[in-house]
């Protein structure tokens, strides 16, 4: 499964760029916790080999939700044939 996360196009195996390229779709991963709740997920996505710190977007509140922040890791997957046959 991990193979059909591409690089980009500096060759990083964790693309955290808009670069567009043919048969690509964006996939984004969003935590949304408390400021200490979402650290702790970072440091856990780092800990599982899933994500690097500084992959992640910085630390902002959720609109309208003063006890809630939020951050987002994009990573682009291939597009495979059989994805149209599955919708």
């Amino acid at each position: 499964m991990a193979e059909e996360f591409l690089g980009d196009s500096n060759g990083s195996d964790r693309p955290n760029s808009d670069a567009f390229e043919p048969e690509r779709e964006k996939v984004e991963f969003m935590i949304i916790s408390s400021r200490a709740g979402v650290q702790e997920q970072i440091r856990n996505f780092y800990a599982s080999g899933f994500a690097r710190v500084d992959e992640w977007s910085p630390i902002t509140p959720v609109p309208n939700r003063e006890d809630r922040m939020m951050t987002i890791l994009i990573r682009y997957r291939k597009v495979l044939p059989t994805d149209s046959m599955n919708r």
